[in-house]
């Protein structure tokens, strides 16, 4: 079967690639490969008590399935170019806050709009530090939690599966480029597209140096 646009990895860059896609471009026909599982699956079994320590999952549930590995963390996102990347230096300081704040406004409508939103602008202590030569990076970060943050994701998975197909628990085994289309192959099947976003993330660094 052939897609316009197949995305491997539904991380956050998986997810956004996604978001914006069905707003842009809605009859676009969009397929989403992830290694993981849905968020609602995603459980990492260690729990303290009887399982204390990793048990080499063949999957880990902590850094893979819908949403990444930001899915089961403690939800803070900051909003600043302090810190946390580079990405202004592609496309500019402004633009690269604009992009954050835009971010922040989606998972905002997406269940996170009641998360506390803190700042280190105009603060007493930020001038309190300035008084011992301390220099405090100007940085909005919005706390969500791992709760909510689940809840977000959630959402996120309901508002694209109307428009995006979505194969679950599934590696991509290998990617290329054959006359005008690419073929992205998985243990199972092979799809081809017109667009390929390779969007693994951090646990498939290696292997998209590999590829």
């Amino acid at each position: 079967m052939k897609y316009d646009v197949i995305i491997v990895g539904a991380g956050a860059s998986g997810i956004f690639a996604a978001f914006e896609l069905i707003k842009e471009k809605p009859e676009a026909k969009i397929l989403l490969i992830e290694k993981g599982h849905r968020v609602e699956a995603r459980k990492c079994p260690i729990d303290k008590i009887t399982i204390k320590s990793c048990v080499q999952c063949k999957v880990c549930n902590v850094m893979n399935g819908f949403g990444g590995a930001g899915s089961l963390s403690d939800g803070k996102y900051n909003i600043t170019n302090g810190y946390g990347g580079d990405l202004y230096k592609y496309i500019g300081e402004k633009e690269a806050l604009d992009l954050m704040n835009y971010v922040d406004g989606v998972l905002c409508e997406m269940g996170g709009a009641d998360a506390k939103l803190y700042s280190t602008a105009d603060t007493g202590l930020k001038s309190e530090a300035l008084r011992y030569d301390l220099h405090l990076i100007d940085a909005k970060v919005r706390h969500l939690g791992t709760d909510r943050n689940l809840i977000i994701m959630s959402n996120v998975y309901k508002h694209l599966k109307e428009r995006v197909e979505f194969i679950f628990d599934t590696c991509v085994t290998d990617v290329g480029k054959k006359n005008n289309s690419f073929f992205v192959k998985t243990n199972s099947s092979t799809y081809t597209c017109d667009k390929l976003i390779l969007a693994t993330g951090r646990s498939g660094s290696k292997w998209i140096s590999k590829i």
